[in-house]
């Protein structure tokens, strides 16, 4: 799709919040917005996993919730978890649902870990801090912005993008460095924050009550 238009304003008389000086135009990006979807409630951590009952029921209620932010495009993490949250309201909506494997989960290790906690509050305090096998939080956060970066160019007026709890800390973070540990731990299933973009670059994010309408959420 092609990029949203951005304002131009020329020495003719420039458009509304654009100017120009002398006959030199100037060229202001389009900011732009997208919804970004922590997963409901799954039955455990593997790609395949698929939502519990009350994760279904959830997703099912997020049908309602997105129908009133309305976006036009529906982006999900390969994993079933992330895909199953979004698939119900794509359906509904007539929208498809792009896979992108960017949007996946962090990888903490390759391996077990007994302090798997330990390791994720380290890396709010040292953000290039690698378990054995896994990812750092700025890689998770380099390759997260990089979707974000390319579906906000895609044109679309709102999209709605589903997926992990370690990844979109990973970027609320970018946005807040207060965002923490403790804030990690305070995400829900299913969570929604609206995040606004500069030049496809997250620059602030608001949180939304993702199941208004849920009763029990």
């Amino acid at each position: 799709m092609p990029r949203p238009a951005a304002a131009t304003c020329s020495s003719e008389g420039p458009p509304s919040g654009g100017f120009s000086i002398g006959d030199d135009p100037i060229i202001l990006a389009a900011m732009s917005k997208l919804l970004l979807i922590r997963h409901c409630q799954s039955t455990g951590r593997h790609p395949d996993a698929p939502l519990s009952a009350a994760g279904a029921k959830a997703a099912g209620a997020l049908i309602t919730r997105l129908r009133d932010l309305a976006p036009d495009a529906v982006y999900s993490s390969p994993y079933e978890r992330a895909h199953a949250t979004v698939r119900p309201f794509a359906i509904s909506a007539g929208l498809s649902v792009g896979l992108d494997d960017r949007l996946r989960e962090r990888v903490l290790s390759d391996r077990d870990l007994e302090d798997r906690l330990d390791h994720v509050r380290r890396s709010f305090v040292e953000p290039d801090y690698r378990a054995p096998g896994g990812e750092s939080l700025n890689q998770t956060k380099q390759r997260a912005i990089a979707a974000l970066t390319d579906i906000a160019a895609a044109g679309h007026r709102l999209p709605a993008v589903s997926s992990h709890r370690n990844l979109i800390a990973s970027v609320l973070r970018s946005m807040d460095t207060a965002f923490g540990f403790e804030q990690w731990q305070d995400l829900h299933t299913p969570d929604l924050f609206e995040v606004e973009l500069d030049a496809g670059r997250p620059i602030r994010f608001v949180r939304l009550d993702a199941l208004r309408r849920f009763a029990g959420q």
